[in-house]
């Protein structure tokens, strides 16, 4: 296999991190890591460009960590499937599905790139966080297996829940007459957030997302999804926000506009808290957390936490 890197086009700076199956000209047209890493277009994690807070050259900024096919055929399958998954062609849906799904099952390995010195040219009008004059790095690909990956890692969730948005939250099955014909049901999608949340050895995907109803309220369906056999999701239930817990009002001082999240393998749900006077964009006192358990049947909140704006110093109330 052949690490590379592809330069910028036109007058950016900057390169593309890819992995070829070989190094003649048709391996080299092939990544072996975009195969398998999401998103398909414009991962960030894999592009090395002048940092945007400009000499301050950070951790986050200097290693990057990735998934990789280590077989030439392993690649090309990878590749069939996730064109199969991701791109318009005259499959049927659950062909579609069937793809992703074998495609979270492709054996990856991992790898990682890491920036150990680096020069930035100054900025120009055409370069406003400057160019990258050279770097010295070294690159990891013998990093474990990552053996199968989880299978729903390789569904692609958000062409899943266009095409079945109202089968997974029932209250949005009328969208498209309530929202108007020409009108896309799905507006917009959160990032994906994974892990076993239902303690099964398999994982999970929580979701939050806005529907074209969602208006100005945040976002209009969240939920966690659980991959069945055959590709089919489905919703797990969550037990509705009781009105009192442990002798306290859940909902004091609270908005809307709720962040969900994945914190010690447990599924998280996020709130401003707000004073008299706080716009509504700007929340002055903390965050609620709300930490909810699988009890075999459904997620059951489990702890209320308040966490102060100023973190450095008070501790949670619980």
């Amino acid at each position: 296999m052949e690490f590379r890197f592809e330069p910028y086009a036109g007058n950016d700076s900057g390169w593309s991190i890819r992995l070829a199956p070989g190094t003649d000209a048709d391996a080299r047209t092939m990544d072996c890591i975009g195969a398998v890493e999401e998103p398909l277009h414009g991962n960030t994690r894999l592009e090395i460009e002048p940092p945007e807070n400009g000499a301050t050259l950070d951790a986050g900024w200097k290693t990057r960590e990735f998934q990789f096919v280590a077989s030439a055929p392993e690649c090309k399958q990878a590749w069939r499937f996730a064109n199969e998954a991701n791109y318009p062609s005259k499959l049927s849906d659950k062909q579609r599905e069937e793809a992703s799904t074998k495609l979270g099952q492709i054996t990856r390995n991992r790898g990682r790139f890491t920036v150990l010195e680096a020069r930035l040219g100054t900025p120009t009008g055409s370069n406003r966080q400057g160019t990258l004059e050279w770097l010295r790095f070294e690159v990891d690909l013998k990093g474990d297996v990552a053996a199968k990956v989880s299978p729903m890692r390789g569904i692609d969730i958000k062409s899943y829940l266009e095409a079945h948005l109202g089968e997974l939250f029932p209250d949005l099955a009328d969208l498209e007459t309530d929202c108007g014909e020409g009108r896309k049901r799905l507006q917009s999608l959160a990032p994906v957030l994974y892990g076993d949340l239902d303690g099964d050895g398999q994982e999970e995907a929580a979701i939050e997302g806005w529907s074209c109803l969602s208006g100005n309220g945040g976002a209009d369906f969240f939920g966690v999804l659980k991959l069945k056999t055959g590709g089919k999701l489905v919703s797990l239930p969550i037990e509705p926000l009781p009105k009192t817990f442990n002798g306290r009002k859940t909902t004091a001082d609270l908005r809307g506009h709720m962040v969900v999240a994945i914190e010690n393998g447990k599924l998280v749900e996020k709130y401003g808290i707000y004073g008299d006077a706080d716009p509504n964009c700007c929340p002055t006192g903390g965050d609620r957390h709300f930490v909810y358990r699988w009890d075999g049947q459904r997620f059951t909140l489990d702890t209320m936490t308040d966490v102060p704006p100023d973190k450095t110093g008070d501790q949670p109330n619980n």
